[in-house]
């Protein structure tokens, strides 16, 4: 349970106002709440395929820092450090990246299923994906899904 309670407040210190945030988690039917990007965290959004494999690679790396999925978007999100959209440079298809000033929807961290879920939830220590490394497996994903593309 602490580490539930260490990952709701590191989370907390992005929302609006905590305790809207709060009832925001608890009262939603999809548990999920929106949170403030480029507080504590900026995000990279994959298309889902996209993103699921470049954060297979991290995973296996154990680079891998907080990461969620939104089903009906079909896009994996993973949160990196502040300041990295404003450098996401060149673009890669598929990808986006979002800083200051933008919404993200983020579920409860024990949430593992549903419309809005973590791949992989924070655990309230600040640890964050490295933007190089999560650039390197995209474009590692990106050239997999290119070379199945061209063997169809």
């Amino acid at each position: 349970m602490a580490d539930s309670s260490r990952a709701i407040g590191w989370l907390l210190r992005a929302a609006p106002v905590p305790g809207s945030t709060l009832a925001e988690w608890n009262g939603r039917p999809d548990g999920s709440a929106e949170l403030a990007v480029g507080v504590v965290w900026d995000v990279v959004r994959a298309e889902l395929e996209l993103g699921l494999e470049a954060l297979d690679r991290l995973r296996l790396a154990g680079d891998a820092g907080p990461a969620l999925c939104a089903v009906a978007e079909r896009l994996v999100s993973v949160l990196v450090p502040v300041g990295t959209a404003a450098s996401w440079s060149p673009p890669i298809r598929g990808v986006t990246a979002a800083g200051r000033g933008q919404p993200l929807r983020v579920p409860f961290p024990r949430v593992s299923h549903g419309p809005y879920h973590w791949l992989i939830p924070p655990d309230g220590s600040g640890f964050l994906t490295d933007p190089a490394h999560l650039r390197t497996a995209l474009r590692r994903a990106e050239r997999v899904y290119a070379a199945e593309g061209a063997a169809r």
